[in-house]
């Protein structure tokens, strides 16, 4: 949790800032506490001698929560008939018209009955902001519009209120309510959170204790970027050493279709999490016309992108991989996010995909590659259209050619980060290929540098720290570590089980991505990567992998 401003502290900030201190108070779920916190902060600021009026609360009729309103000022809401329904809703006039020092204002995604100035709340609290009252308001995790894709996913259950990563960023405090998974379900089984028709269903749904961590997991997280980015702008304001902008740039390459919107929230993550600029872009092709539906659909994901801060920009270009690479480089771009089914991943990276075009021209740039279900796209790779012409299926390089039981590293622990296993995999090098020793130094310069630009890094839970043209062997040197505690990296939001490092020869470059097919041929979900990673020794996970390449089952 975060520490409070002191009333001192708030009143400055009220007094002197140019726009007035937003506080949101951030919960895992539904529950947790946010209101109430919310309320028992009000009252301590208004026994101190601070003005401070609920602008509107929903209370749930929980009693703890009841017995916090006694004392505080409610500025009446404003009431609108809706298909016979009177709704209430914030009523911003009235707020500023009362001009406070701090409004508390309750379920910041909330949407607004229809005919209101605003489609959502978090709009109305953009004017109280800029009629100079500070804001309290509440907001669970998963109205978070870039972890949309990830809750739905993780959850089964898509949320439909959400909340920009840009409005966040207004915030000038954000506070954890926080409580333990069974302490929530104990809560839910006592009637504090829903009636009791509803508590069985959302035990066994959204309130599970995985699902409960997992959001727990995000909201906790979101708070350690939001103090990381607090910290940074600190220092920058007052020209602390080392606190230079990132120089981080964020490409993200979408197409006109469904998938645009989850690349576009995976780079809104990355660049949010590197305080980087980024792009979105789509390639539009000589002769090329989108339908009418895919049009609408480009149009609204570019939209999404505005709205999560993004430039957009329209591309034209015959050759989409190339477009993109050229854009790049002169953008200045060091990290470019595409989308590929997996079948297009294994399948068509020796045909001249997309994605492999990309590795082959673009140099230094790091590629975060995000794998699409093929039920997402239908029948074909629609992620983006390459032009170039398929060349004949070559042979397949199989891991189990190059990675043997002497060079895997098992249960690898102590480390937290894929910088750490990096040096542990280099001294495996070493020690397998010992002629190697003489060129350490340059053999991590070069992984390192790539590392640095977040090289790849597959939604598998599996990274890749590689290099291409390493003219003292000639042949692919690999090692592997398992990790099964997991480690992070640079702008990465999840964790990487197995750290797989590699080397190619300048000679017979296309080796390197049969190399990175054959590793997206094995390491195809999570599970399996887990799986792979919690082996007790190189032999085993060995063999599991020969079994994949030979079976595609891992028993």
């Amino acid at each position: 949790m975060t520490a409070s401003l002191s009333v001192e502290d708030l009143l400055h900030e009220i007094k002197y800032a140019k726009e007035s201190p937003l506080r949101i108070y951030l919960g895992a779920a539904p529950g947790v506490g946010k209101t109430y916190r919310m309320l028992v902060d009000g009252n301590a600021l208004r026994a101190k001698g601070v003005d401070v009026v609920i602008g509107y609360v929903e209370p749930h009729d929980r009693p703890e929560t009841l017995a916090q309103l006694k004392e505080l000022e409610v500025v009446a809401p404003k009431k609108i008939e809706y298909k016979g329904v009177v709704l209430q809703e914030l009523d911003v006039a009235a707020v500023i018209a009362r001009k406070p020092e701090v409004v508390l204002v309750d379920e910041l995604a909330h949407t607004n009955a229809p005919s209101s100035k605003h489609e959502k709340r978090y709009q109305d609290i953009e004017d109280l902001l800029e009629a100079g009252i500070a804001v309290f308001s509440t907001c669970n995790i998963q109205h978070l519009e870039s972890v949309h894709d990830m809750v739905e996913r993780m959850t089964g259950i898509e949320v439909k209120e959400r909340v920009p990563d840009t409005f966040f960023g207004l915030a000038r405090e954000m506070i954890i309510v926080d409580v333990t998974p069974d302490e929530l379900q104990d809560r839910m089984r006592q009637g504090k959170i829903y009636p009791l028709e509803r508590i069985e269903r959302s035990l066994k749904n959204y309130f599970t204790i995985s699902n409960i961590s997992m959001l727990r997991e995000l909201a906790l997280r979101e708070l350690a970027n939001d103090v990381e980015q607090k910290d940074k702008e600190k220092r920058h304001e007052t020209n602390t050493p080392g606190t230079a902008g990132s120089s981080e740039k964020v490409l993200v390459a979408i197409p006109a279709s469904g998938t645009a919107k989850r690349l576009i929230r995976a780079g809104s993550r990355m660049a949010g999490r590197m305080n980087a600029k980024w792009i979105v872009a789509s390639v539009e092709s000589p002769g090329e016309k989108w339908t009418e539906e895919e049009a609408a659909v480009l149009h609204e994901s570019l939209s999404l992108a505005r709205t999560l801060g993004a430039t957009v920009v329209q591309l034209h270009g015959k050759a989409v991989a190339k477009t993109l690479v050229a854009f790049a480089k002169e953008e200045g771009i060091t990290q470019i996010v595409i989308g590929a089914t997996q079948r297009a991943w294994w399948k068509r990276i020796v045909s001249r995909s997309v994605v492999a075009d990309l590795f082959k021209q673009v140099g230094e740039i790091g590629v975060y590659v995000v794998p699409i279900r093929p039920d997402e796209v239908g029948d074909e790779d629609t992620t983006l259209h390459a032009t170039s012409p398929q060349k004949p299926a070559e042979a397949r390089v199989r891991l189990t050619d190059y990675i043997k039981p002497n060079n895997i590293l098992a249960n690898v622990r102590g480390v937290q980060t894929v910088e750490q296993t990096i040096a542990l995999l280099i001294d495996r090098l070493i020690q397998v290929h010992p002629a190697l020793a003489v060129h350490r130094s340059e053999i991590s310069e070069l992984i390192l540098k790539r590392e640095r630009l977040m090289s790849t890094f597959l939604d598998t839970g599996i990274a890749i720290p590689h290099s291409a043209g390493f003219d003292a062997i000639t042949d692919i040197h690999a090692v592997m570590a398992l990790v099964p505690d997991g480690v992070v990296s640079l702008g990465r939001d999840d964790k990487a089980y197995i750290v797989l490092l590699f080397l190619s020869p300048e000679v017979g470059r296309s080796n390197h991505l049969k190399f990175l097919a054959a590793i997206a041929r094995v390491f195809i979900d999570k599970t399996t990567t887990r799986e792979i990673a919690a082996a007790l020794s190189g032999e085993d996970a060995a063999g599991m992998i020969l079994k994949l390449e030979s079976t595609g089952r891992t028993t």
